[in-house]
């Protein structure tokens, strides 16, 4: 569906929204505050409407309630990992629509939809680099390349998922020798900031082989994957696997946890910690200190040389 802001002269009131879309996009054009974040690119609601019609498809704005809300959002936590907070602001866009739906006649009530509960956040764990490997050849004995490939660029970069999807062959400097993060406004990143990683050496072989076959320059380096959801399915096939095998992973591992694995193994090497903020795209350097406990291993280290 198209989002596109018009100018408030031009939007004509409906007499009647019955869906979820219609009751978004009347919201998107009426409230002040979300054209303003939308239009300047600051804003999260396109994108929380993207991933909940991925899962509820377009429900009719009568049917929406607590139940339904929490089943969709619990679908989308399995699938991504995400938060209890990431997935209240969901909730906090869902229920904007229907206060301003019922304001201006749409519906006869609004229901009344709590939000998760958010405890002190335990960090999301991490890979040792045996299982990153694994995960690769796991993926490799399947057959499939793409996935293989993609967990490597994904542990060895510390991009997002988003990130990795949209990077596009132009976004590779093979003569600075780093990807370009955020170059261009495709790949803008979550927090739409610009930033170089590095590439890693057992990269280069990747990038070089998918840079020769994509045709334009334009192209996404990893175009077989559609969506988010495709690569999440193409993923759980390996990362069940490892859990079976390895007991050490746990259900709170995630595609994440490859993000978290590289930002993990680049403090324990003794990486400056403004350079590793700077890798990942942190928006604080206290946002990166939370990765030292992550390293467990170390911990232990240090207080066994006490």
């Amino acid at each position: 569906m198209d989002f596109t802001i018009i100018p408030v002269t031009e939007y004509e009131k409906p007499k009647k929204i019955t869906k979820w879309s219609e009751g978004f996009y009347h919201t998107l054009q009426t409230l002040d505050t979300w054209r303003e974040s939308e239009s300047t690119g600051n804003g999260n609601n396109i994108r929380n409407f993207q991933k909940l019609s991925l899962v509820w498809q377009d429900p009719p704005l009568e049917a929406i309630d607590h139940d339904l809300v929490e089943n969709t959002l619990k679908k989308i936590r399995a699938k991504t990992g995400n938060s209890n907070s990431t997935l209240n602001r969901s909730i906090s866009t869902i229920k904007k629509v229907l206060h301003l739906c019922a304001r201006s006649g749409y519906l006869t009530h609004v229901p009344v939809i709590d939000k998760f509960k958010v405890e002190k956040a335990r960090p999301t764990p991490h890979f040792r680099k045996e299982q990153v490997e694994r995960l690769i050849q796991l993926g490799r004995e399947r057959g499939d390349d793409v996935i293989a490939q993609a967990i490597e660029t994904a542990a060895y970069t510390g991009v997002r998922q988003a990130e990795l999807r949209r990077l596009k062959v132009w976004d590779v400097d093979f003569h600075a020798n780093v990807f370009l993060i955020g170059g261009n406004p495709e790949s803008r990143t979550k927090g739409r900031n610009y930033r170089e990683v590095p590439i890693h050496p057992r990269l280069i072989p990747i990038m070089e082989y998918r840079a020769s076959s994509a045709r334009p320059l334009d192209s996404y380096v990893f175009d077989e994957l559609r969506n988010q959801w495709h690569l999440y399915r193409m993923w759980e096939h390996v990362y069940e696997k490892l859990k079976w095998e390895d007991r050490t992973v746990t259900d709170a591992h995630c595609w994440k946890s490859l993000r978290n694995s590289y930002i993990t193994w680049a403090l324990t090497n003794n990486t400056p910690l403004m350079t590793v903020k700077e890798w990942a795209g942190h928006s604080s350097v206290t946002v990166t200190e939370r990765y030292y406990d992550h390293d467990k291993a170390r911990n232990q280290a240090h207080a066994a040389r006490m």
